[in-house]
């Protein structure tokens, strides 16, 4: 380790704008940042791979977060993460049971790995953005399946709520469930199933754990829901200004700009008394 400080950022709606761009100008600052001493990683929804693009753009050489902090670990080898935390292959197999015959797509993470079904073109595009290099599955290798990070799931609203509804009626007591709409790609809506009591934040807490990193000495950045679980593992917490309003509520500092802008740069900045 070579700082006392640790700044943990989000990917979408935080580093990137609305096009999924990383600004030149946001890159080339956090760079001269990490390279005065101060250590960076991300804390993403995405697969650690399908965040290469930004890791190796901003020269990141840490472990990142990754799945909402069900897997922390390497973009590249996930062979050796320092944590991940799985669906058991019983919740799984009884999940992929429930939901065979709603029209939606299913995708099972499993570290860097993916595997798909029902993938078309209306969904595809965003599920790209999340996962990457995924491969079509069926009952003949689905059973050979260990160490599901998460089970996302993609369709029309209609279709994701009903496949919501029967798995939570199916007594799956060791995931949690979450359902809400695609940012990019309304009216689309996603299904996210992972072990229960994963989030951003505890993935945090096990990489400052294993790397040596006092909380107060944690700067999280994140703008909506499944970041405010980094505010309780952050000494600081920052948003830009497009957060979803219960994150500019928990907030240490909202930026006056967005992500669109240099929220990001702003943030960091304004943590670290540069600005």
């Amino acid at each position: 380790m070579s700082s006392d400080k640790l700044i943990a950022i989000d990917v979408d709606g935080t580093l990137i704008n609305h096009k999924t761009t990383l600004l030149p100008e946001v890159a080339q600052r956090i760079i001269e940042i990490k390279n005065s001493g101060i250590d960076i990683t991300l804390a993403t929804g995405r697969m650690a791979s399908a965040a290469l693009t930004y890791i190796e753009a901003l020269e990141i050489d840490l472990p990142v977060v990754a799945l909402n902090g069900v897997f922390v670990g390497s973009p590249i080898d996930a062979t050796e993460p320092i944590y991940h935390e799985p669906v058991s292959n019983s919740s799984l197999n009884r999940i992929i049971d429930v939901v065979e015959d709603i029209p939606v797509s299913t995708v099972i993470a499993m570290g860097n790995k993916a595997l798909g079904r029902n993938i078309n073109d209306i969904t595809k595009p965003a599920l790209d953005s999340w996962i990457v290099n995924i491969s079509p599955y069926d009952r003949r290798n689905i059973d050979k399946l260990q160490n599901a990070s998460i089970i996302l799931i993609a369709g029309d609203e209609k279709s994701t709520r009903n496949a919501k509804k029967r798995l939570e009626n199916s007594n799956l007591v060791d995931v949690d469930i979450f359902f809400f709409p695609s940012i990019r790609y309304f009216p689309m809506h996603y299904l996210e199933i992972r072990s229960r009591g994963t989030n951003k934040g505890k993935g945090l807490a096990m990489l400052a754990e294993e790397l040596g990193y006092k909380r107060e000495n944690i700067i999280a950045i994140g703008d909506y829901l499944n970041d405010i679980s980094m505010r309780d593992t952050a000494g600081f917490f920052g948003a830009p200004a497009n957060a979803h309003e219960e994150v500019v509520k928990i907030a240490d500092y909202v930026s006056e700009f967005t992500n669109d802008e240099t929220a990001v740069v702003d943030i960091i900045e304004k943590a670290l008394g540069l600005n």
